[in-house]
């Protein structure tokens, strides 16, 4: 498969979309917008990998935000349909919600949380910007009050006159990052120009290519069955590496094997985690 250059990446693209929400402030504002309440001050986990328990699937999500409420925020971009967004977000719930209740603690202590996918397709054929899922009595309709949403986005959506405009711009920014919209909107502005500071990163740039040189080797080995799921170890390494100091380090990953295995039990990404999360 033949790789998008870095200079061409855009919001869209799975690697440029982890990398910008890097930005604590965007992913507040991104959050903010999507679900149109005030959100205090979050911290960000990129690429943050579930390797709870080997009898389980691990999972990748983009990007993981906890706000100065407790309440927890996953967001994955999604290009392709692969026709699994309704179990797959059960399984990122239920593995947030072990990760998030500690050892003795009690189950009303679980966070208020939010599953949200931003889909370059329409996952339910509805036409709609937005479908929001809570769990609610079938009988009767009243809540469970789990504390749980998903979200579901769709950025080829027809109904603009029942989502909020400025909802609405940003799907048609990730749809199409050269849109007249941009100009007048003060946080579509600030996110391009993101973007433009991203590529001109020399540091960024390396850790792209090394990303997808190590996939296209993992795809060789047989270690990957696919991109998506590559992608979970791969950039997973590639981030514990620089929040570990040894970012400089990343490029060597692509050419000493032994170095890259080295790396892979240093940050406890091994073999059988890995071959879990493509199972």
């Amino acid at each position: 498969m033949k790789r998008k250059p870095f200079s061409e990446l855009e919001l869209r693209d799975a690697f440029m979309f982890a990398t910008v929400m890097m930005d604590a402030e965007i992913c507040r504002l991104t959050l903010e917008r999507i679900l149109g309440f005030p959100i205090r001050e979050v911290t960000v986990d990129t690429e943050h990998a579930f390797t709870v328990n080997p009898d389980y699937r691990g999972v990748r999500l983009d990007a993981r935000a906890d706000d100065a409420d407790g309440t927890t925020f996953t967001i994955e971009m999604q290009v392709s349909d692969q026709h699994n967004l309704p179990k797959r977000s059960r399984c990122y719930q239920g593995q947030m919600d072990v990760e998030s209740l500690k050892p003795g603690a009690k189950f009303e202590e679980l966070p208020e949380s939010y599953v949200i996918f931003i889909c370059l397709f329409d996952p339910f054929g509805r036409g709609r910007y937005r479908y929001t899922y809570r769990e609610e009595c079938v009988e009767d309709g009243e809540p469970l009050g789990d504390g749980t949403c998903k979200i579901f986005l769709n950025t080829k959506g027809k109904n603009p006159e029942e989502v909020p405009k400025e909802l609405a711009d940003f799907l048609h920014y990730v749809e199409d990052a050269d849109i007249p919209e941009v100009s007048g909107d003060d946080f579509l502005r600030n996110l391009r120009q993101k973007i433009i500071q991203i590529k001109k990163d020399r540091r960024m740039e390396g850790r792209y290519m090394t990303f997808g040189e190590l996939l296209d080797e993992e795809r060789r080995e047989g270690r990957a069955e696919g991109r998506v799921d590559g992608q979970n170890y791969v950039f997973a390494l590639i981030n514990a590496m620089a929040a570990d100091g040894r970012g400089a380090e990343v490029p060597r990953l692509a050419e000493d094997e032994t170095f890259r295995e080295e790396m892979f039990a240093r940050y406890h990404i091994t073999d059988d985690i890995r071959e879990v999360q493509n199972a």
